[in-house]
């Protein structure tokens, strides 16, 4: 149970724009792109590339991840063909076992009758995104999407949220920031957005949960807050 799940909470004034994360927060898929990781590394014989390394690049761009697995596969195997193979993977796992985190529909229909803006900063590809989107009736919540294919660094360096408040014509410092990994609350905090955790597959340190105005247990928990 994370500390202070579940405590009492001061009122909330609500922020001009929202900027979302996706994977482990809108989305249960952090944890398919780990079995999908990890049935690959099976299947080629790579006993080096475990559940810890699946975890380690969590909310991280590919540009880091990269970086990991090229220290990790052997010589024969090009890393961006491995990478390749896992979003196939990945993929497929993703088109019949795809679900939406609780809360999620809740929270955004929320902020759309308060008239605050949304958009969605994530590491992701956009087609990825589009077609998740798409296929849980979400897409019109987002006007403003920032993928992979957008930033040049991806988080935990700050532009992807600074590029998303950009979009939506917000200063960074009237956004809040939902993310569910350490990395991303290190790229919305260094943008200057308010920043609230939902943890998915890791729990946050000291310094990580320092960061947040909160470390929540679900985005449930977020929107009873705010409908209190």
């Amino acid at each position: 149970m994370l500390e202070n799940a579940g405590a009492k909470r001061p009122r909330l004034t609500l922020p001009e724009a929202v900027i979302f994360d996706m994977d482990g927060l809108i989305f249960d898929s952090e944890t398919l792109y780990g079995e999908a990781l990890l049935e690959l590394a099976r299947v080629k014989g790579l006993p080096n590339i475990d559940l810890a390394v699946a975890r380690s690049m969590v909310g991280r761009s590919w540009t880091g991840s990269r970086l990991v697995l090229q220290a990790l596969l052997p010589a024969h195997e090009d890393v961006d063909e491995f990478r390749s193979e896992w979003l196939t993977a990945y993929d497929e796992l993703a088109e019949t076992r795809l679900v939406m985190k609780p809360g999620v529909l809740e929270l955004l229909t929320l902020f759309e009758q308060s008239g605050v803006s949304c958009g969605m900063a994530t590491g992701s590809r956009r087609s990825v995104v589009s077609a998740h989107l798409a296929a849980h009736g979400l897409t019109d919540f987002f006007p403003v999407i920032i993928a992979a294919e957008d930033c040049r660094e991806g988080k935990p360096a700050p532009e992807p949220f600074l590029k998303a408040a950009e979009a939506l014509g917000k200063h960074p410092g009237n956004c809040w920031a939902l993310e569910d990994s350490v990395n991303g609350v290190i790229s919305a905090s260094a943008a200057g957005m308010t920043t609230f955790m939902v943890p998915d597959l890791i729990e946050p340190d000291e310094e990580t949960a320092a960061r947040c105005t909160a470390v929540l247990s679900s985005l449930v928990e977020l929107h009873a807050w705010l409908s209190r």
